[in-house]
């Protein structure tokens, strides 16, 4: 912070040549700066520093000035909040003075009212008051409390409508849930489990009924050679074609059943990681029919209580 100007010791000579005037001058400068430093101190409080200038008197000047229109504006500022706060207040009385005016007029008016009607008209007045203020309507007119109450009795009527036919779509909504958990618990039954050689099985019936197709037909040609040079069939060969035909048939419906239990499984992933996805997407998909329906009974709900 700029400190105020510092003159120099005058000696008794010195103080003896010295003008009365200039001391005069001296003392009016140390007083204006020590003015102005006041001023710049308000203006840049502790732990701010007054920026640092040249010290002359076109500074002082300026800064006098300077400090004079802030002076006239406090001033000025402070009328100003004075004339605001005395405003205020006189809008507060009046506001006040207002209010009780009006309660004064409304006790009045309240009191002349029911002086003014019997027993049956202060109850038929308090019934349409409080179902006006129930409908939360701004008009205790009949008619208009008529029409709301008919408005509300369409919307109830409506939705109870729409709560019957949710309630049907979550018995609906149950009854595939149920269906669908049957299904599963079908499918991942022992019943319908992969043998962990049907693979194996299955190739070698496939083998035995070539191999069998082809003894069928050899014994097939074998006949029709007999019976072209008309020699008698042994009753061996007969008897070694019928059985072999039985065994044809057995290994034909061991084959048809293999089959048909494989028919089972067509469309199903061969892995057992992605027959658990797909177990796992219907289970997601049930789910989400499930949150679907519980939040639109949950939605009809809010509807009716509001």
């Amino acid at each position: 912070m700029n400190q105020p100007p510092t003159f120099p010791v005058s000696t008794p000579l010195e103080y003896s040549l010295f003008s009365p005037s200039k001391a005069a001058e001296q003392q009016r400068l140390a007083k204006d700066w020590n003015y102005v430093h006041q001023f710049l101190r308000q203006k840049y409080p502790s732990p701010q520093k007054v920026p640092r200038f040249e010290e002359n008197e076109e500074t002082l000047k300026a800064l006098l000035a300077l400090a004079a229109w802030n002076e006239r504006g406090d001033e000025a500022w402070g009328q100003l909040c004075g004339i605001e706060e005395m405003g205020v207040r006189e809008l507060e009385e009046m506001e006040e003075r207002t209010h009780n005016t009006t309660n004064t007029l409304n006790n009045t008016l309240t009191t002349s009212l029911q002086s003014s009607l019997s027993a049956n008209g202060i109850t038929d007045l308090t019934a349409q008051a409080t179902t006006a203020v129930t409908l939360n309507t701004t008009t205790t007119s009949a008619t208009t409390l008529a029409t709301t109450l008919l408005t509300l009795s369409t919307t109830l009527s409506s939705l109870n409508n729409q709560l019957s036919a949710t309630q049907t779509l979550k018995a609906n909504l149950l009854t595939h849930q149920s269906s669908l958990q049957t299904e599963h618990q079908t499918l991942t039954s022992q019943a319908f489990q992969t043998e962990s050689n049907l693979p194996k099985r299955t190739a070698e019936v496939s083998r035995q009924t070539k191999v069998l197709k082809a003894k069928v037909a050899e014994y097939d040609e074998r006949l029709r050679n007999a019976s072209d040079g008309g020699a008698e069939i042994p009753e061996v060969l007969l008897a070694e074609v019928e059985a072999s035909k039985t065994g044809l048939g057995m290994l034909m419906k061991r084959l048809s059943d293999v089959e048909s239990r494989i028919e089972v499984f067509e469309g199903v992933p061969p892995e057992a990681k992605e027959v658990r996805r797909v177990m796992q997407d219907l289970r997601a998909e049930l789910e989400g029919w499930v949150m679907k329906r519980d939040g639109m009974f949950e939605g009809l709900v809010g509807c009716a209580r509001r």
